[in-house]
């Protein structure tokens, strides 16, 4: 008669072995014994084994030690959950080797009941330990953006003259400098970009223009024309020695863990982000599937660079790497890995910016601080158990040419309008701010509360400490101003935020205001706050 399985005969089943099923905890025996002896060869296994411990042949040689073997021929891989952390906030290295067992889990049973509640388990203390009760600042670039934001209209040596002279964006003496912040606990992390070579290699750099770049840098001047060579065309070998591989800009971040003793010691977490730059890592939603394999793929090469590194590097636990764009590609990106067991995932984190956050299976959603409506998006809870992550648009000054750039962002041509939407963003910030501590103290429904909310600065240390203190981003010094707030050098405010059609009235009563700020960036921050209800960029039930 054939030996067919009956669930109701569990109990009996783990009677003949009864050490083999006690070395598991209670809350996973019944579930891999179900799994388990279901199979016929291992519920013969498991009678042979339980037999070779009772009575007299317990007592022959080698009989314990043939047990044992047999043991671990029955639970396999289950074997290793003896070793897991049920702590609900796992520290680093806990977490680090739950996360192991979870992916090795995952690669033998990947449709068992028991690895679905360790993934559930291992994403409520990755939330447990991503939790903060207050803002997270990154370095932008390493030590802020140098030439994007700078570029035609502003003059780098004016950008450099506002708090102090700057390392160029993504060198590796922005990175060094970074990494001395987050050493003495300043910062949380850095942040860089990366666009592909011509050999498909990733380069870090927020530009891909070669010429303008390498102008700009050593006359500390404005730039020229966005012309000749760039990066997607020249080989990775062949770029100059001041674009880095983002392998070698790991390695860099790396050898100074080492250098400095941080990969022993204390409990320590650096966050690494890599904007996916490239135009050719980016899909939209409605994109076709061949559009999108065609980008995952690339995507992948990303992935096996920093998968590469966590492999290599002393202590991976003591790394958070998050891969990230606005389109639609990192959810894919992150779907794909996940189907395919990758083991990057037990210390990558991907991120976007979908349009409907609250929707989003990403535990990480990130959004530039020029971008409206995240006020309410924040009072209304969909960023609740998120990472939010905020990027200022902001934070230089132009010259007077009233050049229009092509990119988000860029549409500013005086100084006095770089004032203003710097005092919009830093209110922006400042509210968020203030709605996340509402909903910590509880005053605020507790459930809508993100997990944590992070802020990038392109002022380093100086820019943590400040946004740290002050619940805002810098704004420069008044000084720089050398002429009132008058209602023709803010005819772009009056486009950008639709007022065009507003009255000289309000128009002239917008400019008394920020006349009357003086030098105080409170009072501008103020004014920050009332012209977003003006405008309708605020919260509501």
């Amino acid at each position: 008669m054939a030996d067919v399985w009956d669930p109701a005969k569990l109990d009996v089943k783990i009677a003949e072995n009864p050490t083999l099923w006690a070395s598991l905890d209670n809350q996973w025996r019944a579930g891999v014994a179900s799994t388990l002896l279901a199979n016929r060869e291992l519920r013969k296994l498991n009678r042979i084994s339980g037999r070779l411990k009772r009575g007299a042949v317990a007592q022959f040689p080698n009989a314990p030690a043939i047990a044992a073997s047999l043991d671990q021929a029955i639970l396999g891989c289950f074997s290793l959950l003896s070793q897991w952390c049920t702590a609900p906030k796992p520290n680093e290295q806990q977490f680090y080797l739950n996360n192991q067992i979870y992916t090795a889990l995952s690669a033998v049973h990947p449709d068992d009941d028991i690895t679905q509640q360790l993934g559930e388990r291992l994403t409520a203390q990755w939330k447990k330990r991503n939790l903060r009760s207050k803002v997270v600042v990154i370095a932008h670039r390493g030590d802020g953006a140098t030439f994007e934001k700078v570029r035609k209209v502003f003059e780098r040596n004016a950008f450099d003259g506002l708090f102090y002279t700057h390392a160029d964006e993504n060198s590796q003496a922005a990175l060094v400098k970074a990494l001395d912040a987050w050493r003495v606990k300043e910062l949380s992390g850095v942040e860089c970009d990366v666009w592909f070579s011509q050999d498909a290699v990733p380069i870090v750099t927020h530009t891909q223009n070669i010429v303008a770049l390498h102008h700009q840098e050593q006359t500390r001047n404005v730039a020229p024309p966005l012309s000749g060579a760039k990066v997607k065309d020249v080989a990775s070998g062949d770029l100059p020695t001041r674009f880095m591989t983002l392998d070698r800009w790991l390695q860099i971040v790396e050898a100074y863990l080492v250098h400095h003793g941080l990969t022993q010691g204390e409990e320590r977490q650096l966050r690494l982000e890599v904007e996916m730059k490239d135009t050719n890592l980016a899909f939209n939603s409605n994109a076709l599937q061949p559009e999108k394999d065609q980008v995952l793929g690339r995507w992948r090469s990303v992935e096996r660079v920093v998968s590469r590194f966590l492999k290599s590097c002393q202590r991976p636990s003591i790394y958070q790497v998050a891969l990230f764009n606005g389109s639609s590609a990192p959810k894919d990106a992150h779907d794909k890995a996940w189907n395919e067991n990758k083991t990057l995932l037990s210390s990558v984190v991907y991120g976007g910016s979908p349009d409907s956050p609250d929707t989003s299976e990403l535990l990480e959603v990130r959004y530039g601080l020029h971008f409206p409506g995240l006020l309410q998006m924040m009072y209304s809870g969909k960023f609740k158990g998120k990472i939010v992550t905020l990027a200022p648009g902001v934070e230089a000054y132009p010259l007077e040419s009233p050049i229009q750039l092509g990119t988000l962002g860029e549409w500013i041509e005086t100084r006095q309008a770089l004032t203003v939407e710097q005092s919009i963003q830093c209110a922006r910030l400042r509210k968020l701010l203030w709605l996340f501590d509402e909903m910590k103290a509880e005053r605020l429904p507790k459930e809508r509360k993100p997990l944590r909310i992070q802020v990038l600065t392109d002022f380093c240390g100086l820019g943590a400490k400040f946004i740290v203190a002050k619940q805002a981003t810098p704004i420069g010094p008044r000084g720089f101003l050398d002429q009132p707030f008058s209602e023709g050098n803010l005819d772009c405010v009056w486009r950008k935020y639709n007022l065009t059609g507003a009255s000289l009235e309000t128009k002239r009563n917008i400019c008394q205001r920020l006349n009357a700020c003086g030098t105080e960036q409170a009072k501008f921050i103020e004014f920050g706050m009332d012209f977003l209800q003006l405008i309708g960029d605020w919260y509501h039930d």
